[in-house]
């Protein structure tokens, strides 16, 4: 059995950089890029790197690009078993990066999500309940994070995502204690409603939520277990080259901290180490 299942959205990135300023309304030269993404699969891919054993349990369609996906994802090292074949179109990542390698703007079509319900997880139950931890995107419908949740809630690590998807943490914490979430400060706002460091905390902590990581891009994160609060520096590159995967990669390594039985703060920076990895190379992962 895997030491981590996760639980979130797979699809294809489709990455166009410009090697020169970006200019609105018109054709810009640059390379575009094609690979496996996700945030879920992200971070599977990178704990798998790491030398985790880990298992993700996902939704793509039987077509080329799905099955781009699975092999990209199996060649990491991931469990890619569980993944069920939908009928809707793979799903699909497009950004646009200026030339520094920073983001512009992007658009996902994540349809195939839909078709991820709760009797998937029920499928699983097995596997999922037996992991050390588990880590679920709200990539996931409400009702099939909600009984993720009720599973294994006590060793459940949630990515928001975004902010829009970012308030299906709030419906899960109506239902019971989870371990720990990492939202960003802009995701925080949306569901604490301040961004205010000890504000932020004391409302998640008092809505049942054990440990509280917030992501603050170039300042690092902000971490807190209830009881005490620690600021974790940035750790990064001499050179950005693509922000892509910054946050999968800060996940990845902060749970691969805590499966090492390391405090939340030592585990955080291990996160901020890998992101600093991932954006300096063009892959969106830890290669």
């Amino acid at each position: 059995m895997p030491d981590i299942v996760v639980l979130g959205g797979a699809n294809i990135d489709i990455k166009a950089k410009v090697t020169a300023p970006n200019r609105l309304g018109t054709s810009n030269p640059g390379i575009v890029s094609t690979s496996a993404g996700g945030v879920g699969r992200n971070i599977a891919h990178n704990l798998a790197r790491l030398g985790a054993d880990v298992a993700l349990i996902s939704v793509v369609r039987n077509d080329v690009h799905g099955d781009a996906v699975l092999a990209e994802t199996r060649r990491a090292g991931v469990d890619v078993s569980r993944v069920v074949r939908s009928a809707t179109s793979t799903g699909s990542y497009v950004a646009l990066l200026d030339h520094d390698g920073e983001l512009i703007t992007a658009m996902n079509d994540m349809r195939a999500m839909e078709e991820f319900v709760p009797t998937i997880v029920a499928a699983h139950a097995g596997v999922i309940k037996s992991a050390s931890l588990v880590v679920a995107d709200c990539n996931l419908p409400q009702e099939t994070l909600n009984a993720v949740a009720a599973l294994v809630g006590e060793r459940l690590v949630i990515e928001p995502v975004s902010v829009p998807k970012s308030k299906k943490l709030m419906e899960v914490l109506k239902r019971g204690p989870v371990f720990l979430a990492s939202p960003n400060f802009d995701q925080i706002e949306q569901v604490a409603g301040t961004r205010d460091i000890e504000g932020a905390f004391a409302f998640m902590h008092a809505k049942g939520l054990r440990n509280v990581v917030i992501h603050a891009g170039p300042e690092g994160t902000f971490v807190s277990d209830g009881s005490e609060i620690d600021h974790v520096a940035a750790v990064p590159p001499e050179q950005i080259v693509d922000v892509t995967g910054a946050g999968d990669a800060a996940v990845a390594g902060l749970v691969f901290g805590l499966l090492r039985g390391e405090p939340l703060a030592a585990a955080a920076a291990r996160g901020q180490r890998l992101a600093g990895q991932v954006i300096a190379g063009a892959a969106s992962t830890l290669e």
